[in-house]
């Protein structure tokens, strides 16, 4: 990569980008805006108006992107719009590199990356930790997984929009890693949303409660590192115990009926809790929960 500035340089490579969507277009931006040529392709035409009139190249196909592009982005709905894209046009893409960004489990992940290989392609898997506004800023970050080199190839491209961690070969690594993020993040949201409806029965307002739970929540998270050692030691012959667990959450359980609110999101852990305790193991560290989320 020369060390010439992008406006002025010929050796930067050409993006295309598949999927103009809020996350699409975001990238579209960002990478126009580091100065890198882009082309652009959407199933409703019109959403590529906006990125010509910006500087952007727009192909009437995904054939025709791929042929503009040396590294194409794809940022489509789901997995099945992924496949039914790009399986046409497999001769098409030999030679560019094809970063997958669109949100898709571990194993679909895996699934088309094994696709490609077939195909004779140059493949990466991504997942992005980012909300379209977080694109090209510090707190975005984004992981990949795959063919190394293609994440080496791409990596000056896909570091403008945000931190990029390569997590191993293993395709299906970075979504893995995602949809493990995205559980914590969507659990502790399950919890805050809880938090307010019991404490909007007695009119507080939901923005003092999320003032309340921030405060609480940073001050408890840190705990997580002390619960992951007892956890990666396999030891729960000591902390706070199951049964002492079950009573607390038990009565989390009441409150929330007394004040009329359901307790739907604290069900499930209370299940594991009793069922821990009926098979004899009440006095271990309630952390051993952990364990009973492996499918039997």
């Amino acid at each position: 990569m020369t060390n010439a500035t992008k406006e002025t340089t010929m050796s930067e490579p050409t993006i295309g980008i598949l999927g103009l969507g809020a996350m699409g277009s975001a990238i579209a931006t960002r990478l126009r805006e580091s100065g890198y040529a882009t082309t652009v392709w959407n199933r409703t035409a019109a959403k590529t108006e906006p990125h010509v009139k910006a500087g952007s190249t727009a192909a009437a196909t995904v054939a025709e992107a791929a042929a503009q592009s040396d590294i194409l982005l794809v940022v489509l709905l789901d997995h099945a719009s992924v496949r039914e894209h790009l399986e046409p046009v497999a001769a098409d893409l030999k030679g560019k590199v094809v970063v997958n960004l669109t949100t898709t489990t571990p194993n679909e992940a895996r699934s088309t990356a094994a696709w490609a290989a077939e195909q004779g392609l140059t493949y990466l898997d991504g997942a992005m930790m980012a909300v379209p506004e977080m694109i090209g800023t510090p707190a975005s970050r984004l992981l990949y997984s795959g063919d190394r080199d293609a994440y080496d190839i791409a990596l000056p491209a896909l570091e403008t929009l945000g931190a990029a961690d390569y997590e191993g070969q293993d395709a299906g690594l970075a979504s893995l890693k995602d949809m493990a993020l995205l559980t914590s993040m969507y659990q502790m949201f399950d919890g805050f949303m809880q938090a307010v409806a019991m404490m909007r029965t007695v009119g507080v307002s939901a923005a003092e409660t999320a003032a309340e739970v921030s405060g609480w929540l940073g001050a408890v998270l840190p705990h997580t590192e002390q619960f992951a050692a007892v956890i990666d030691s396999g030891d729960y012959s000591g902390g706070q115990s199951v049964d002492f667990t079950r009573a607390a959450v038990g009565s989390l359980i009441t409150a929330a009926r007394e004040q009329g609110v359901g307790a739907d999101f604290l069900e499930p852990l209370m299940r594991h809790l009793d069922e821990l305790s009926a098979t004899g193991r009440g006095g271990a560290d309630w952390i051993s929960v952990n364990e009973q989320l492996a499918i039997k």
